[in-house]
């Protein structure tokens, strides 16, 4: 970090709540995957609301970037990938407005705070994750920042808590749980009840075996004659959903509907927002439904990897189902559990239930 100290700059250390009036220009970098985005947005909403007239720059991936573009939580989106060949690129955006306070909510470390700290931000906040410490009893980068929050002694809690942990230190006691779309949104109609499949996940300990898929979603079909499968992924699911229907052989194959890699980000949201139920693992997908309401079937490969992501909203609406496993191993979910779960879903779904028809970002 030697470029904090060739900057001649020095952070502010968070000594008291922060009030609305004294900041004029937020920055909030949440620069990693759809899900965590998603994960992020009640800190970004409760951020908003505590300080009404500040203008709001959101640092993100520009593979999201559909997600917040002309989102009303934004009044600027700068698009940045993590890595360091970025940073200065950012750091010019950024200094156009000098941001009073960063928010580092989901980013690469160190480049985040290098960027942050040369863009002159007088408060830098990061939520710190485990990997983070690199075997060290403290972060040692922690002089750098104006706070963060250290979960460590609480052991493993869900993600969306740790933000807010993260934002009491400045004050804000009163963040949501609920994920939001950030951008407006419509439902897709449906004429029938319609059940979503995503195969794939960001690694192979989250992936459900195509095998399995295979069994439960042909019970599925000679149970429920008036039930459409869709199956949903981006183009790293092409290759796994060819597989299933391979398997599952014609006639049934032909009954299927696949869109891996062909839906943008916003179809992709309003095709979820439209299904009576979608089958998913841990990945992007699953928090797409939790934030439009849809009826969701979520397949953990253990218990402690479910902590973080499991759904703090609407709990009644989901059926969350965790192998038996001590280490990472969705193949130790049985097929008869997520069976029972998709057979429920179906049945009590006696007519097409949409989630409201439409959504967006309005802070309340």
């Amino acid at each position: 970090m030697d470029v904090y100290k060739l900057s001649g700059f020095r952070v502010k250390k968070i000594t008291r709540p922060l009030e609305a009036g004294e900041i004029r220009t937020v920055a909030i970098y949440s620069t990693t995957a759809l899900g965590d985005l998603l994960l992020n947005t009640p800190a970004i909403v409760a951020i908003k609301k505590h300080f009404p007239a500040a203008k709001i720059i959101l640092v993100v991936n520009k593979r999201n970037a559909q997600l917040v573009e002309n989102s009303d939580l934004f009044d600027d989106v700068l698009f940045w990938n993590g890595k360091v060949n970025g940073v200065l690129r950012l750091v010019k955006a950024l200094r156009r407005d000098k941001p009073d306070a960063t928010f580092i909510l989901h980013s690469h470390t160190p480049y985040d705070i290098i960027a942050a700290t040369l863009s002159r931000s007088d408060i830098i906040l990061k939520d710190i994750y485990l990997n983070d410490y690199q075997g060290h009893d403290t972060f040692i980068l922690n002089r750098f920042l104006s706070g963060h929050y250290d979960h460590r002694g609480d052991g493993f809690i869900p993600v969306i808590s740790q933000k807010s942990k993260l934002l009491k230190l400045i004050g804000i006691d009163d963040m949501p749980t609920d994920m939001i779309i950030p951008f407006s949104y419509k439902a897709e109609k449906c004429a029938r009840r319609t059940l979503g499949v995503h195969l794939g996940a960001s690694s192979g300990e989250r992936c459900w075996p195509i095998e399995n898929f295979v069994t439960v979603i042909r019970r599925v079909m000679q149970t429920f004659s008036d039930v459409d499968i869709v199956l949903l992924g981006g183009p790293g699911e092409v290759e796994r959903n060819r597989q299933f229907l391979t398997l599952l052989g014609e006639p049934l194959a032909a009954r299927i509907t696949d869109l891996a890699g062909k839906t943008s980000l916003k179809q992709l949201t309003e095709k979820i927002a439209s299904l009576t139920c979608l089958l998913v693992g841990d990945t992007g997908p699953m928090h797409i439904s939790i934030a439009v309401r849809t009826p969701t079937i979520i397949m953990f490969p253990s218990l402690r990897a479910s902590v973080g992501t499991r759904p703090q909203q609407d709990q009644a609406r989901h059926q969350v189902l965790i192998a038996r496993s001590e280490k990472d191993n969705m193949a130790a979910l049985d097929v008869d559990s997520v069976n029972v779960a998709l057979f429920n879903a179906l049945s009590s779904a006696t007519s097409v239930e949409n989630a409201p028809a439409a959504g967006g970002s309005r802070v309340s």
